[in-house]
């Protein structure tokens, strides 16, 4: 019974593969049309897709370049910002001579310092220096431990290295000296 039933299955599937009398009738020329429409359309996609791989690769390479580029002008906007603190500095080097005392040399020197700190501000940098704030191992690394009473345990009590954030981003942690309890032997 099983082996009939494969036998009639395998007659109905050999009907449904004939062609119907309309295919059977198409003409040659028919035949040629669909294939050249076929071809036309295939030759179509491959031109789009060639103009898309060209539009693509010429995307890659103008990235790259615009990545080359913004390495190598990182720094302009950094440089912009300290020139005006570079003309003080450049300004007061040129004022100093031999009889300069020495009150205006360390006015000067401290006029340009403070206006290099004002530019770094200006563009994110901020100094990690504070003390009598409870240590933080983000933003502060130890390098003493003092023993004392007068402060709550793990206190900083000196800044040795000021620490700097860029943006909130630390760029250094501060080398500090930290206290800790006394112990009483």
């Amino acid at each position: 019974m099983n082996q009939e039933s494969e036998k009639i299955n395998m007659a109905e599937n050999n009907e449904t593969m004939e062609l119907s009398p309309e295919e059977a009738q198409q003409s040659p020329s028919q035949d040629a049309a669909e294939i050249q429409k076929l071809k036309d359309k295939l030759n179509d996609l491959e031109n789009k897709y060639l103009r898309v791989l060209a539009d693509y690769q010429n995307l890659q390479k103008r990235s790259a370049q615009e990545k080359e580029d913004l390495y190598k002008y990182a720094a302009q906007k950094t440089i912009e910002v300290l020139l005006p603190a570079l003309d003080t500095f450049d300004y007061a080097r040129s004022a100093i001579k031999p009889e300069t005392k020495s009150e205006k040399i360390i006015e000067d020197f401290n006029l340009v310092f403070e206006m290099v700190l004002k530019c770094l501000k200006d563009i994110g940098l901020e100094a990690i220096e504070e003390t009598g704030i409870p240590f933080d191992p983000f933003y502060h690394e130890p390098l003493h431990q003092i023993p004392t009473n007068e402060l709550p345990d793990q206190t900083i009590m000196q800044v040795l290295k000021k620490g700097y954030m860029l943006n909130k981003k630390l760029i250094r942690p501060a080398l500090v000296s930290v206290s800790v309890k006394e112990t009483n032997v």
